[in-house]
Formats: C-alpha cells, structure tokens, sequence
C-alpha cells in the first residue's frame, strides 16, 4: 500500500496545530508539499468521505481485509474518526493540473488516549490506515505521507509509531528504508480480526529524515 520512490519531503515545510483542540483554525494550513504536486493538510468535510473510500479501498485492493469485515467499514468512516478528540484525517490533495483539488491519499494520525490509538504510548503519536488512490500509485505519495506524518510528531514533541499486518513485506521495505526500528516486544493480536495475523510495531528513528 506504501509507494517507492517518494520525493524527500523537508521538514521545515509548514505546519498544523499541535493540538487537537486548536484543529479548526488550523484545519486550512498546508503540512507540506511535493514539489508543488500534492499538499499534505488535515482533511476538510467535505473530504472526508473520498478518505474513507481510499483508506477502505487500499486495504483490500492489497488484500488485508475482507469487503464485509468490521475494519473496512471502519476504514472508511473516515468522519466518526476526524470527530474524535486527539486524532487528524490527514489528506494529500493534487495541486496542479486537471486533478488540482482531488484526494489522493490519506493517513489518520492519533494521540495517545484517543479513541483510535491502539498502541500508542504517551509521548508517542499512532499512524494508521494509509492509503493512496489507485490513480495515484507509484508516484511515492505513501512514503511522502508518512514522511509528513514523521514530521507532524515532531512537531508536537512525539514520536511515531505503526502497527504493521505480518506478511506486508511491501510496507516492511518502505519503513525499514526510513529507519523506523522494529518493537517485538510490543507486538499484538486483534481477536476480532484473526485473519491479520500478529501485528508488527514499529517505530519511527528520532530524528532521521530522507536520505539520512
């Protein structure tokens, strides 16, 4: 689900609030953008259903998840999740072009204590349920987003971490690129959904950027 080849995003390229309860005005800011052809931002109203129906989309086009299984429909409630106190739906929006304006990928980003933080320590900010519309693959806008995810925890004082399905040796090979460390110790089951397997965490490098 993660893509190659991503364009080094910098970390010096804007910012969102740092807290949930300061989202709204902060709601319009750009988080960055790839070379003028995608901009990263938390995710409007108005976007938030095409999030969803990437985020759901992505999952089972890799075939993490069943059509009529519990987390698709929670992949793609994208709405109930943006409501909910601590975490972003995050969107990579195209700039340019005759696409200028369409959601192309999406991340949700949550505190820990928030409804949607599963394993997320205090001190830590969980990335989950990335997507990227199939119209948009291969053109590193995954890895630009978890860059920018990266970076938005930084920026709040945390550090990132993810929870990985066993077996997505394509992801594996994007985090292990960006020098995210593997956690064992903090692997984990969902026994509401027993065909993902054990869940890998994994946890974003201190400081390391692109290229680092």
């Amino acid at each position: 689900m993660n893509e190659q080849n991503a364009a080094a995003p910098s970390e010096q390229q804007g910012s969102v609030g740092s807290e949930q309860n300061s989202r709204a005005p902060s709601d319009q800011k750009i988080i960055a953008q790839n070379d003028r052809e995608f901009l990263v931002r938390v995710a409007r109203a108005e976007e938030l259903e095409a999030a969803g129906r990437i985020a759901r989309d992505a999952y089972l086009l890799d075939g993490m998840v069943e059509p009529d299984n519990a987390y698709a429909d929670m992949l793609a409630d994208a709405a109930t999740r943006a409501a909910a106190p601590g975490v972003d739906v995050l969107v990579a929006v195209a700039a340019t072009g005759p696409q200028a304006g369409t959601v192309a990928g999406t991340i949700t980003v949550a505190e820990a204590g928030s409804a949607l933080a599963d394993i997320c320590l205090p001190g830590e900010l969980e990335l989950r349920m990335l997507g990227v519309d199939h119209a948009f693959r291969g053109r590193g806008l995954g890895e630009f987003l978890m860059w920018e995810s990266v970076y938005l925890a930084r920026r709040r004082g945390l550090r990132a971490v993810l929870s990985l399905v066993t077996g997505n040796d394509k992801a594996a090979r994007l985090y292990q690129r960006m020098n995210f460390e593997r956690v064992p110790s903090r692997d984990w089951d969902i026994p509401e959904i027993p065909e993902l397997g054990t869940m890998l965490v994994y946890r974003a490098p201190p400081t390391a950027g692109p290229g680092a």
